[in-house]
């Protein structure tokens, strides 16, 4: 199998380039959407959140009251590191659970999406990242999410620098123009994959950055 990490900056596309991946066979893992699911009632996350924080983070319905952790969390540096170190073992073991299904296929694409990462995590064998120009990520923020100018450019400003993130990367799709240049930045991509390495899954490999 072919494994590795996407990332981009909030308004770069990286999730409409991970839709098309999909659509042209590959499997792909949202760390977001893994980190909500062990989240969820009974699931080991959330034990461990209502066992240190109890009911308060618990909203009517059962379900984490997310405003009210988040309200702790990012109130509170040491908070947000004790969730933080809470949530990546289980993300991580879930992660290579899911890629490891794919292991003993040759033609198999994994790819991994996380804003968060620089590096390659779990075994992967390289990171990809998707770059636009800083305006062009606000002009999107304003006019697809409906945020104000300034809201977009804080939201931009608070993540990993453009410029550390093209440090990092392995290889680079261009997302700044129209739907069918993203097609080429696909298959130059999908050529850069198959020029890869297989990679096998595994615990405890690699790193990652945060802001």
């Amino acid at each position: 199998m072919k494994f590795f990490g996407v990332s981009g900056g909030i308004g770069s596309g990286k999730s409409t380039v991970l839709t098309a991946l999909g659509a042209r066979g590959a499997a792909t893992i949202d760390i977001d959407a893994v980190n909500r699911a062990l989240q969820e009632p009974g699931q080991p996350l959330f034990v461990r959140i209502v066992e240190r924080w109890g009911g308060d983070v618990v909203g009517p319905d059962g379900r984490l009251d997310r405003p009210a952790l988040s309200a702790i969390a990012f109130a509170d540096r040491g908070a947000l590191a004790e969730l933080t170190g809470m949530a990546a073992p289980l993300i991580e073991r879930e992660v290579v659970q899911q890629a490891s299904v794919h292991v003993d296929d040759p033609d198999a694409v994994v790819a991994v999406e996380s804003a968060l990462y620089l590096q390659p995590m779990y075994g992967m064998s390289g990171m990809v990242v998707v770059d636009v120009p800083v305006e062009v990520a606000v002009h999107r923020l304003v006019e697809a999410r409906g945020m104000s100018e300034v809201d977009a450019r804080a939201r931009v400003a608070s993540q990993i620098p453009r410029e550390v993130r093209l440090e990092h990367a392995d290889h680079v799709v261009h997302n700044d123009g129209t739907l069918d240049s993203l097609d080429g930045e696909i298959a130059s991509l999908l050529d850069w994959i198959r020029e890869q390495p297989a990679a096998v899954p595994a615990l405890d490999r690699g790193a990652t950055t945060r802001p």
